[in-house]
């Protein structure tokens, strides 16, 4: 209850204790009158959801950009939404790219399969089946490039294969049996490609090592194979790390964005944590909590619907106020004049550097309120509060009053009777 409030309650009370003393029950009335003016005169310790929205403006005029108590208070109009700026958005194309990355070849570990065909029955890598059909190719076993990045090829010898594409070592095969074999051939694959692998990890999925195709492989194609997050996408966040750098982006942004969705490297680590972007919600309103931002951005409308709308029994719909850290330099540039002292040419018109808490107010009484409220984007860490109706600390003291009075008022009007028998 504000000052006023609390000397108008006063007045009113000691107008009826004057008329109480003359009264043939004024003195229990008295009493009573007398618990009314304390309890009235206390309402400011009475349960309360926080400031109410005087505390926030002041004596000043409401519609005014002002500087007060280590914050900028700003109410929400046309020209606030027209500075409104988008949350500062990572990117991946920073550190990868849309293009398909070019073949590395093969590389050491990578288990390769080698083939070998001759023109002619006869030849070295020739055979005879069971039914006298002869064949003029091999298969050999499967081997893994050693740490010298070779291979071993019978009649061949050891041949280098690390860091050179599958059809390269064909022809390096094919000329080290050319005087040896009938018109050899080689068909090299990689049936293991462990060098060209990527990691996936994290707590919001299930980790894993996967192979690069020679078609290439996209950040999405690749946490698909890994059975995707385990947690809602508005609450995972990817990271992607190469060649020392790492950025981070929500899961959202790259379902939502194809451009984001960049081809992956060998090498490249990606990570997939739970990161929720959340508000906070407090005051009158349907649910005081932390909640989740559906999606990248929400309107302040839509926060409110999220949150059960205000109380209707004890907001103030002219006290709707969202707090959130501004870039300090942005401000006094934007209120120079209004909030801040206007500086002469080549001075700050003020100190303050890095981020100065902001305080957005919003009257959704008026109809242009609730289209402010439509157009409004709500931040990650952003707090919004509802602040209580003018009356609701006076419904308090009277409801406080009633609970004592009620009882009392009967227990003397009880005595009073007795007594005048």
């Amino acid at each position: 209850m504000t000052t006023a409030q609390e000397n108008t309650a006063n007045a009113a009370l000691w107008s009826a204790a004057a008329q109480a003393k003359n009264h043939p029950r004024g003195v229990g009335r008295l009493v009573l009158v007398a618990l009314a003016a304390g309890l009235l005169s206390g309402c400011a310790a009475l349960p309360s959801a926080g400031p109410t929205a005087g505390a926030f403006v002041g004596n000043v005029d409401e519609n005014a950009v002002q500087w007060r108590d280590g914050y900028l208070l700003v109410p929400v109009d046309s020209n606030v939404l027209a500075y409104q700026q988008e949350e500062p958005r990572p990117s991946f194309r920073g550190i990868a790219s849309q293009s398909l990355p070019s073949d590395t070849g093969i590389g050491v570990g990578d288990v390769v399969q080698v083939t070998l065909f001759e023109a002619g029955v006869g030849g070295l890598f020739s055979s005879l089946n069971s039914g006298g059909q002869g064949s003029s190719s091999v298969r050999l076993p499967e081997q893994q490039v050693a740490r010298d990045g070779s291979i071993t090829i019978p009649y061949a010898g050891r041949i280098r294969v690390a860091g050179s594409t599958a059809s390269a070592v064909e022809s390096r095969i094919v000329g080290a049996l050319r005087d040896r074999a009938i018109e050899p051939q080689a068909v090299v694959a990689v049936a293991q490609g462990n060098s060209t692998a990527v990691t996936v990890t994290g707590d919001a999925v299930t980790g894993a090592s996967v192979p690069i195709p020679n078609s290439g492989l996209r950040l999405l194609d690749l946490i698909a194979r890994v059975g995707g997050p385990k947690t809602p996408i508005y609450e995972t966040a990817v990271s992607l790390t190469r060649g020392g750098r790492t950025v981070q982006m929500p899961f959202s942004e790259l379902v939502n964005d194809p451009s984001e969705d960049v081809y992956v490297r060998p090498g490249d680590v990606v990570l997939l944590t739970r990161q929720p972007r959340t508000y906070v919600a407090l005051g009158a309103t349907g649910k005081s909590d932390q909640l989740p931002l559906q999606g990248y951005e929400m309107s302040l409308a839509e926060a409110l619907a999220q949150m059960g709308g205000l109380n209707p029994n004890l907001a103030n719909p002219n006290g709707v106020f969202l707090l959130r850290r501004e870039p300090g330099a942005e401000m006094v540039a934007r209120y120079e004049g209004q909030a801040f002292t206007r500086a002469a040419p080549g001075e700050d018109a003020t100190h303050l550097r890095g981020e100065i808490p902001v305080i957005y107010r919003f009257n959704l009484r008026e109809p242009s309120g609730l289209l402010h409220a439509q157009d409004f984007r709500i931040h990650d860490g952003d707090m919004l509060y509802v602040a209580t109706a003018p009356y609701v600390p006076v419904k308090q003291a009277l409801d406080a009053i009633s609970g004592v009075v009620t009882p009392a008022l009967t227990a003397a009007n009880t005595a009073s009777i007795i007594s005048t028998r």
